[in-house]
């Protein structure tokens, strides 16, 4: 079966405004990733994430979030800590605390990451156990970005 992708570039305020009406018809949202909090796990201009949905009864520690704060902004961020009243998120690519949020701030979760036309389940056994290590020990997380921007530094140098 063929389905046909239309790519169209939005401003972000439109953005997710879109992509609430989309999930509120109870379809799924994708769309391309463009800032930094969640690298490495997610790449700008690279990755795209696969949005449904959900409950918020259904988060769990690690799962990829789309929330929405009360100054207007979203926030794509994975889940450090669930409670029944709300959840603790952070970006992958941050060595802080993004900060608690009640579960009326959320918008949906990511279910699938596209990369490099591949889909990668988020309920997949090794996606989740290297989610669940990298929140386990983000006490060390600075040395290890700096340790992968390194690699990648050294990586395109020998390339070249």
């Amino acid at each position: 079966m063929f389905i046909e992708k239309e790519k169209k570039w939005i401003h972000s305020k439109d953005l997710f405004f879109a992509i609430e009406g989309v999930l509120a018809q109870g379809r799924q949202a994708v769309y391309t990733v463009t800032g930094m909090s969640m690298w490495p796990f997610l790449c700008p201009g690279r990755d795209q994430v696969i949005l449904v949905s959900c409950e918020s009864e259904s988060i769990q520690k690690g799962d990829i979030v789309l929330i929405q704060t009360y100054l207007g902004n979203y926030l794509l961020q994975r889940v450090i800590k669930a409670t029944k009243n709300g959840f603790e998120i952070m970006g992958d690519g941050y060595c802080f605390r993004s900060g608690y949020f009640p579960n009326d701030c959320l918008r949906a979760k990511v279910v699938r990451v596209i990369r490099k036309e591949r889909e990668i389940e988020c309920t997949a056994r090794r996606w989740k156990i290297l989610s669940i290590c990298w929140i386990r020990f983000r006490f060390i997380r600075p040395l290890l970005l700096w340790m992968i921007q390194k690699s990648i530094s050294l990586k395109n140098k020998i390339k070249r």
